[in-house]
């Protein structure tokens, strides 16, 4: 039960209202304070406030402070009047309907402001990405404006420089035609080379293109056009040999790092591969089936203690066997022996024993079952494995008196009991096999 605080002040003002609440015996880190609009809890084992206010205050615009020995609440009021108390006066139920009531309430209040708190984040969230967008926008068609500006620059620049260079190639091609033919016709007839402005219709006639050159030569008598052909061909033969790039002359690169690299990747020496081999893995013999564990070593331990403790108490022990009675018929015969005594655990272990020598006696399995009838294991008396052994005897022995077909079927009774066991399949594949090349045995 905790122990309610009495000794708390509080004064008050036309607007706020201050409590002083003492803490004792803890620091300000244990405290629990919860607050709303017309109730207050402050909890500090095992101390305990609780008030339920008389009038309604602001929760949101209060303040609290909690220091090492006191909490200090300054709770604005929604109404500027002078209390008469600071608690209603409720009954213990009443006072438990309104608490409840109060925690209700401050639970939606603060699922609704987590609600809201996501939903803002949520919209933050999402304007942040569309700033986000928008300045990578802003950045991209900058670059876009600047790369087209930039192209734009240098197209105007590189057709402004082709312009000017076509220019130059048409004065110097018109030149060199004009001084070359006029040589040529000074040695031969003496004629002369009249040139003619861009303007002049008679230019087209006179004109004698060639790829990417702008040369005119004046017209000169007929009687000489193969003199003005060889112009021609001079010309463009110059015009080609000069425009034909000049392909770069292959050095070939020397570099130390690279021949010590080479010198040694040459005398690099791969290893052998792993020769293959087989590992043979003997684990630690173990009686339980289970994985060995050091918690459970001691219980194990005791258990098998127990165990051979009685079978010894029965008189029989596998482990106390001379060589010469590790014989199936010796087992029979002592487990004989020992169900005539009464001893019926004797005989069980007598018979199993034999059992696990060879399991070809079905003398053993039915002495064993006739012994847990004794011993009051019925449920052990009709056991799958006994009876399927005992059928899949009955039926060899069948097989070998010469009635095959009698012995399948008795074989494949026993099989029904043990469906798992692959001797049983493999002696009905055989006594099949033996069926179908003598079909006359019965």
């Amino acid at each position: 039960m905790p122990i309610l605080v009495k000794d708390f002040t509080w004064t008050q003002t036309d607007d706020t209202v201050h409590i002083r609440i003492p803490i004792k015996a803890v620091t300000r880190e244990k405290v629990d304070l919860f607050t709303a609009d017309s109730y207050i809890k402050a909890h500090y084992s095992p101390f305990l406030f609780e008030a339920f206010l008389l009038h309604d205050v602001d929760n949101d615009n209060s303040k609290c402070i909690v220091s090492d020995d006191l909490i200090t609440l300054d709770l604005c009021k929604r109404e500027t009047l002078q209390w008469e108390c600071l608690e209603k006066e409720l009954t213990k139920p009443e006072k438990m309907k309104l608490r409840q009531e109060i925690l209700d309430k401050s639970v939606e209040i603060a699922q609704q402001k987590k609600e809201d708190r996501r939903i803002k984040k949520t919209q933050l969230d999402r304007f942040t990405v569309q700033q986000a967008m928008e300045i990578d926008t802003k950045q991209h068609d900058l670059m876009d404006s600047r790369k087209t500006e930039e192209t734009r620059n240098a197209m105007n620049a590189l057709e402004e420089w082709r312009v000017n260079a076509g220019e130059v190639k048409k004065i110097n091609h018109r030149n060199g035609a004009m001084e070359l033919y006029q040589s040529k016709e000074n040695k031969n007839s003496g004629a002369k080379i009249i040139e003619l402005d861009d303007n002049d219709p008679r230019i087209a006639e006179l004109e004698l293109k060639e790829k990417g050159s702008g040369a005119k030569v004046a017209e000169v008598p007929p009687g000489d056009c193969k003199d003005v052909k060889q112009v021609t061909e001079v010309l463009t033969k110059s015009v080609q040999v000069s425009r034909r790039p000049k392909k770069p002359a292959k050095v070939p690169i020397k570099s130390e790092y690279i021949d010590k690299k080479k010198d040694e990747l040459s005398k690099r020496v791969l290893p052998r591969l792993r020769q293959g081999g087989q590992l043979e893995i003997n684990h630690t013999p173990r009686t339980f089936p289970t994985p060995s564990r050091e918690s459970s070593a001691n219980e194990e331990q005791a258990w098998l203690k127990n165990i051979t403790l009685a079978r010894r108490a029965t008189g029989f022990v596998s482990e106390d066997l001379r060589p010469e009675e590790q014989d199936p018929q010796w087992c029979k015969v002592k487990g004989d022996e020992f169900f005539r005594n009464g001893n019926y655990l004797g005989a069980v272990s007598a018979y199993s024993h034999g059992i696990t020598l060879s399991d070809k006696l079905p003398s053993l399995y039915a002495n064993r079952s006739a012994t847990q009838f004794a011993l009051g294991n019925f449920n052990k008396c009709g056991n799958r494995r006994s009876r399927a052994k005992c059928i899949a005897r009955r039926a060899a022995a069948l097989a070998r008196c010469g009635f095959l077909h009698k012995g399948i079927d008795e074989m494949k009774a026993a099989a029904k009991l043990l469906p798992d066991d692959q001797m049983i399949k493999k002696d009905i594949y055989d006594m099949e096999r033996a069926w179908e090349q003598n079909p006359d045995s019965e």
